[in-house]
């Protein structure tokens, strides 16, 4: 049942970008119709169509998951995958898209994809692909502190890990860090380290992940981690007095 009303809400949502299309595709200023303070029947008509179709993409989203109902945010911007609600569809998108909002703290992220929610909450991510969300996360988290947000995600198909995130975004924040960090003093000299040591950290993720290597290397970890706990359980033998 679920499925079926996800399909109906991607209808809905295609329904809503061609209204929205044929109605930016009337030119305004071109056609001898419109009037400063009028448009024309068939822009009218267009307008109504984008109208129409934008409160048919609300009702069907949430009748996807209702106002109130809880998911799992997964989308672009890590720092945030969690737990929310549902708050409302998001006018930015002519509710093509949802309204999340975290109870109790007043937090929201607006324009979220139905793709990038998920219903019903799935289990916790195991083994390395919890590794690799939890280390991007953390890092997203240091540069959103220093002003740089980028939107990093993390996924896994046929047990591989992959990292992405906006390229020409990173390389633009990775110059400005650069720059900083050799020109500037104090506190912002030291938030650009941070920034660039981040950044190259990510990338140098990025690069294992595509190659196959991090599988390798959390193997290694846990391994060490295994023998370590198998050493600490060894009763020491106490010295003679």
């Amino acid at each position: 049942m679920d499925q079926i009303k996800k399909n109906a809400a991607y209808a809905a949502i295609e329904a809503v970008r061609d209204a929205q299309s044929a109605y930016e595709g009337h030119g305004r200023t071109s056609c001898q119709r419109c009037m400063w303070h009028q448009p024309c029947n068939p822009r009218a008509d267009l307008q109504r169509r984008v109208y129409m179709a934008s409160q048919t993409a609300r009702a069907a989203l949430l009748d996807y998951a209702p106002t109130g109902s809880t998911v799992e945010y997964h989308g672009p911007a890590v720092h945030l995958h969690g737990v929310w609600s549902i708050g409302d569809t998001c006018r930015k998108s002519l509710h093509a898209t949802f309204l999340l909002i975290k109870p109790g703290t007043g937090a929201i992220i607006e324009d979220v994809a139905v793709s990038d929610v998920r219903r019903p909450i799935e289990a916790e991510p195991t083994g390395v692909l919890a590794a690799v969300r939890t280390a991007a996360a953390e890092i997203t988290r240091l540069l959103a502190t220093c002003g740089q947000l980028l939107h990093v995600r993390v996924t896994a198909e046929h047990g591989k890990v992959s990292i992405t995130y906006d390229a020409p975004m990173f390389a633009r924040y990775e110059t400005q860090a650069t720059y900083t960090r050799a020109h500037a003093t104090g506190r912002a000299q030291q938030e650009a380290s941070y920034c660039v040591a981040a950044l190259r950290s990510l990338r140098r993720m990025a690069e294992l992940a595509d190659s196959g290597a991090l599988d390798e290397i959390y193997g290694v970890a846990r391994a060490s981690e295994a023998a370590r706990s198998r050493l600490a359980a060894i009763p020491t033998r106490r010295p003679r007095a």
